[in-house]
C-alpha cells in the first residue's frame, strides 16, 4: 500500500476498507461485494463533505449509472453528479476537487458532472445515454429539496415525453451491441456487461418498466418475474465482481483463462480440484451463467416487443385457428385455445411470420410446459410440425421461444439433458443446445436459398427432412465417450417412437453416427491415398448419403465456429467430397491401378519438360518418391523439377565459396503461390535434406508469424528435399515477398548454426507484442495409429497451442530418428491438433512396442507447457 499521509481521514478509511474487502473477496466472499463497496463509497462522500466544512451554496450530490444502482464491482467507474437547483456557483469547481482528488489518488476511475436541474432535463431530452444514467440517480448527500426538484422536473419534462424516443434509441444501440459484443447467451467467452443477455439488458428492462408506469401503460411483467430477473442480475453482478478480481483489473469479457479462477471465486470449484474436476465445475458454472443470461435477454426482447411495439405494415395471415396476431406478437384468443396442438401451431406460425409469441402466451406455456408436452410426446404429428418449424424462413424467434418456455426440452428430454452442456475448450463457440439449433438453421438456409452451391446440392436431396432430423440429433449424445454412436442410438429410439419411415430412420442414424467422418478424414488423412478415399466411399455407399453427409458436415462446422470452418477446411472438405463422389459414380476401377497411374504420371511429366536436360529429367524422375506422382499434378511436378534444378546450381556455386563442412547446407529455394483456399499461400521449399530440416522450416515460419495449415514432404533418393507448406496470410503491414525472403534467410542461418530458432521462438512467445490471451489449458493427448494408412504410422498430438508448437513436435520426432512425410496442422484459437504421417529409418511403419512407448512419452513431454 502506498504512503497515505497526504490523504484526508475519509480517504484513508476508504482505502483500508477497500483493501479488507478485496482480501475477503479474493478468498471467495463475493456475494455482498457490490452492496458493501457501494456503501463504503457512500460513506466516504458523506465524511468528505463533513471534512470540507459548511458550504455557502445549496447542492445535492447524486450517484448515477452503476454507482447509482448500487452495483459497484472492483473495476467499476464511480459516476457522480453535483446538482444545483438554478445556477452553478463559482465555488463549485473547488468543491468538486475537494471531493474527488483523494479518490484519484486512490487510482479509482471517476466520472463526474456539475449541472443544474434545467441542464439535466435538457441534456436528457437530447442524449439517451445521459437519460439512462439519470434514470438510476440516487442522492448521496446535500439538500433534499434540490433532489426533489430534480425528480419533479425529470418526471414531468422527460419521463412523460421521451419514452418512445428512448426505447427507439435503445433498440438502435442494441443492434450496435449485437454487432460489437455478440449474443452472450450462447457464447463461451461471454461479455457480461454489454453482450446481449448481459447486465445492460436487465437495466433496460428496469428503465423501460419505469417509463411505462409513468405513461400509464399496462405492465408486461408480473412482480415475481421482475423479482426473478433481479436475482439473475445479482448473479451476473457477482460473476462480474469475481471476473474483475481474477483479472486484477476491469474486464467484462469472460475469457477462457479467467474462467477457472472466476468459477473458484464464485464457489463452483475448489483450489485443490483436479484439472478434470475443475473443467467439469467450470462447465457447470458457465451453464448456470447462460441460463440466467437467456432469461434476462428474453425479458428485454419482450418489453421492446410489447411495451413499445412497431406497427405491422402487413400483418401475416395465420393458418392456425384460435390465434391472434398484432404488433406485440402472436397470442391465444383465450386460455381454452392453448391446447397442446395449438401451442405447437403457434410456434410454427412464429417461424413462418418472424413474430414471437407474446410474453403472456409464453408465460402460459412456461408455467406448466410438462403438462402440454405430455400430450405431444411420441405423436407423429408433433415431429412433423417441428420439422416444418425448423425449415421455416424465420425459425430463429420460434426456436428461442421453444427454449425459453422449456417446451422443446419437455417434449425431447434427450435434448434437455445436453442443452446447456458446455465443453471447456474453445473449439465450439456455443453450448450444445444453441449449437444444435444453429446447425439446424444452417441446414434450413441451404433448403431456402438455391443461389449458393449448398442450396443447389440441398435441392437434390431426396428427403430434405432427413437432414433436419440429423442436425437435431447429431450432438444429443454429447457427454458420452462416443457421442456419435450414442447420438445414433438416441435417434433410432426416438424416431421409432415417433413412427418415422424406416428409410428416414436408417439415414438419420447413419448421418448422426458418421457426422464427423468427412471433417476428420479431410483434416487428418492423406487425400492422395486411394485407400483413404476408398474407405470413406465404402462407409458412405450412396451418392445421396454422401451429399447429405457433406451438407451436415458443412452446417455443423459453420455452427461450431471459426476453428472448424474457414476457407482451408472448406477446401479440404470439397476435395474429399469430389474424390469420393467420383469413386461412387464410376466405381473403384475407374482409375488405372497405382502402377499404371505412376507410369502415366511419369510419361506426362517427361512430355511437359521436354525442353529440359534429358539426363536430369531421367535422374529426377528416378529419384522422386512415388507418392509425388500420385499426390501432385503434372504442372506442380514440373515446377518442382525446375526448382530443384535451381537448387543444384545454387549449391554448386555455394560449394565454390564456402568450406566443405557447411557448403550447400544453408541454401534453399523458396517458391510461393496463392493457395487453393482464400487467404492461404503454398510455399515450396527445396533444400538438401538433413535430419531436422522439417523442424527448422516449421520453426522459421512460426518465427515470422505464419500460421501453418498443412505440410507435404517429398524426399528424393538423391538427398534432395522438397517440402510443401500451406500457410495463412503473412502478418499485417508486411508484403508477402518480404516475409518469404526473411523465412529463407532464417532457414539458411539456422542450418549453418548462425540462428538458434528454439531460443528465438521462446523470445517470441514471451514478447508482449506477440503474446495472446491463452485458451483453456488442455491435457496433452498423443495417439499413435498403425491401421489408418498402409504405408505410414499416423501420430496425432492434441494440446494447448503455442507459438512454435509444430517446431517442438517436429524436432522431437527428428530426435527420435523418425521422418515426417505428411502433416496436417490445426493451429487456430488456442488449440493445436497436429497429425503426422511418419516412417522409421528403414522406411517402414513404427512397430516396435518399446519404441512406440518411447515416442508416446517424448511427444507428451514436448506437448506440455513450456514454462
Amino acid at each position: 500500500m502506498q504512503p497515505d499521509s497526504h490523504l484526508p481521514e475519509s480517504a484513508k478509511r476508504l482505502k483500508a476498507a477497500r483493501h479488507s474487502l478485496w482480501e475477503r473477496a479474493r478468498n471467495g466472499s463475493v456475494g455482498g461485494f457490490a452492496w458493501e463497496y457501494t456503501h463504503m463509497v457512500d460513506r466516504y462522500f458523506e465524511e468528505r463533505i463533513l471534512e470540507a466544512g459548511p458550504q455557502r451554496f445549496t447542492f445535492t450530490l447524486i450517484a448515477v449509472g452503476g454507482y447509482g444502482r448500487g452495483r459497484l464491482c472492483p473495476g467499476s467507474d464511480i459516476d457522480v453528479l453535483l446538482l444545483f437547483k438554478r445556477r452553478i456557483p463559482q465555488a463549485a469547481e473547488a468543491f468538486v476537487k475537494t471531493l474527488l482528488f483523494p479518490l484519484w489518488d486512490l487510482n479509482l476511475d471517476l466520472g463526474y458532472g456539475v449541472r443544474t436541474v434545467a441542464d439535466c432535463t435538457s441534456l436528457a431530452r437530447k442524449d439517451f445515454q445521459v437519460l439512462a444514467s439519470l434514470l438510476d440517480a440516487r442522492p448521496l448527500a446535500g439538500d433534499a429539496e434540490v433532489f426533489q426538484a430534480f425528480g419533479t422536473a425529470f418526471d414531468k419534462k422527460v419521463l412523460n415525453r421521451k419514452g418512445t424516443d428512448f426505447a427507439r434509441n435503445l433498440a438502435e444501440h442494441n443492434q450496435t451491441r449485437a454487432h460489437q459484443y455478440g449474443d452472450a447467451t450462447g457464447m463461451l467467452e461471454p461479455e457480461l456487461k454489454n453482450g446481449l443477455g448481459g447486465l445492460r439488458d436487465g437495466q433496460q428492462v428496469h428503465w423501460l418498466t419505469r417509463f411505462m408506469a409513468v405513461m400509464g401503460a399496462k405492465p408486461v411483467f408480473l412482480p415475481e418475474e421482475l423479482a426473478r430477473m433481479r436475482e439473475d442480475q445479482a448473479f451476473l453482478n457477482r460473476v462480474r465482481t469475481a471476473l474483475h478480481l481474477a483479472a486484477g483489473r476491469k474486464n467484462d469479457q469472460l475469457f477462457f483463462d479467467l474462467q477457472p479462477p472466476t468459477a473458484r471465486l464464485m464457489g463452483f470449484t475448489a483450489q485443490d480440484d483436479s484439472p478434470e474436476a475443475k473443467g467439469r465445475s467450470v462447465e457447470f458454472f458457465l451453464s448456470r451463467l447462460h441460463q440466467a443470461m437467456t432469461r434476462i435477454k428474453a425479458m428485454r426482447q419482450a418489453i421492446f416487443q410489447e411495451g413499445f411495439p412497431l406497427p405491422l405494415s402487413n400483418p401475416p395471415t395465420l393458418l392456425a385457428s384460435n390465434l391472434g396476431v398484432g404488433p406485440q406478437g402472436i397470442y391465444f384468443k383465450n386460455h381454452s385455445a392453448a391446447t397442446p396442438e395449438n401451442i405447437l401451431n403457434a410456434f410454427l406460425e412464429s417461424a413462418r411470420s418472424g413474430l414471437p409469441l407474446t410474453w403472456g402466451a409464453r408465460r402460459l406455456i412456461r408455467q406448466t410446459p410438462g403438462r402440454f408436452a405430455q400430450k405431444l410426446i411420441d405423436r407423429k404429428t408433433t415431429l412433423s410440425t417441428l420439422i416444418q418449424l425448423f425449415m421455416a424462413p424465420h425459425a430463429g424467434p420460434a426456436c428461442d421461444g421453444l427454449l425459453e418456455t422449456r417446451l422443446l426440452p419437455a417434449i425431447f428430454p434427450e435434448f434437455g439433458d445436453v442443452e446447456h452442456l458446455i465443453q471447456f475448450n474453445d473449439y465450439h463457440v456455443h453450448p450444445v443446445g444453441r449449437h444444435t439449433l444453429a446447425t439446424i438453421a444452417r441446414l434450413a438456409s441451404f433448403n431456402n436459398d438455391t443461389s449458393d452451391w449448398t442450396g443447389a446440392m440441398a435441392a437434390t436431396i431426396e428427403r430434405p427432412e432427413t437432414l433436419i432430423l440429423a442436425g437435431f440429433f447429431h450432438d444429443l449424445g454429447k457427454g458420452e465417450s462416443s457421442h456419435s454412436l450414442a447420438g445414433a442410438s438416441i435417434a433410432r429410439e426416438v424416431l421409432t417412437r415417433y413412427e418415422q419411415h424406416p428409410t428416414i430412420i436408417d439415414d438419420v442414424v447413419f448421418l448422426v453416427e458418421h457426422h464427423l467422418l468427412l471433417p476428420k478424414t479431410a483434416t487428418r488423412r492423406d487425400l492422395s491415398d486411394e485407400r483413404v478415399i476408398s474407405d470413406v466411399a465404402g462407409i458412405i455407399g450412396t451418392r445421396n448419403r454422401l451429399k447429405m453427409l457433406h451438407l451436415l458436415s458443412v452446417a455443423d462446422s459453420m455452427a461450431t465456429g471459426p476453428r472448424a470452418w474457414n476457407s482451408w477446411t472448406q477446401s479440404l472438405l470439397s476435395e474429399l467430397y469430389y474424390k469420393v463422389r467420383n469413386l461412387l459414380e464410376h466405381g473403384p476401377l475407374s482409375h488405372p491401378r497405382e502402377a499404371r497411374r505412376l507410369v502415366s504420371a511419369k510419361n506426362a511429366i517427361i512430355t511437359a519438360v521436354a525442353d529440359m536436360d534429358g539426363d536430369f529429367v531421367r535422374n529426377a524422375i528416378e529419384a522422386m518418391p512415388p507418392r509425388a506422382f500420385l499426390a501432385l499434378n503434372t504442372e506442380t511436378l514440373m515446377k518442382q523439377m525446375q526448382q530443384v534444378l535451381k537448387l543444384r546450381d545454387a549449391v554448386a556455386e555455394d560449394r565454390i565459396r564456402k568450406p566443405s563442412k557447411i557448403a550447400g547446407k544453408g541454401v534453399s529455394i523458396i517458391e510461393a503461390a496463392l493457395g487453393k483456399a482464400d487467404g492461404t499461400y503454398t510455399l515450396t521449399i527445396a533444400a538438401l535434406d538433413s535430419p531436422g530440416l522439417f523442424a527448422t522450416i516449421a520453426g522459421a515460419l512460426a518465427l515470422h508469424g505464419l500460421n501453418i495449415l498443412a505440410a507435404d514432404i517429398f524426399t528424393w533418393k538423391d538427398g534432395t528435399a522438397v517440402d510443401v507448406f500451406t500457410v495463412g496470410e503473412p502478418p499485417e503491414n508486411l508484403f508477402p515477398h518480404e516475409v518469404w525472403a526473411r523465412v529463407k534467410r532464417s532457414i539458411g542461418y539456422a542450418r549453418v548454426g548462425k540462428l538458434d530458432i528454439e531460443s528465438r521462438l521462446e523470445d517470441r512467445r514471451n514478447s508482449p507484442l506477440t503474446m495472446k490471451r491463452p485458451g483453456p489449458r488442455l491435457r496433452p493427448i498423443v495417439t499413435i495409429d498403425n491401421s489408418a494408412s498402409d504405408f505410414y504410422t499416423v501420430i496425432e498430438v492434441a494440446a494447448t497451442d503455442r507459438t512454435g508448437f509444430l517446431f517442438d513436435m517436429a524436432r522431437t520426432l527428428a530426435n527420435l530418428s523418425l521422418s515426417i512425410h505428411l502433416a496436417k496442422i490445426t493451429t487456430i484459437k488456442g488449440r493445436a491438433a497436429d497429425i503426422f504421417h511418419i516412417r522409421d529409418t528403414e522406411g517402414g511403419k513404427l512397430t516396435d512396442s518399446a519404441r512406440l512407448q518411447a515416442v508416446h512419452e517424448a511427444l507428451l513431454l514436448a506437448a506440455g507447457p513450456t514454462s
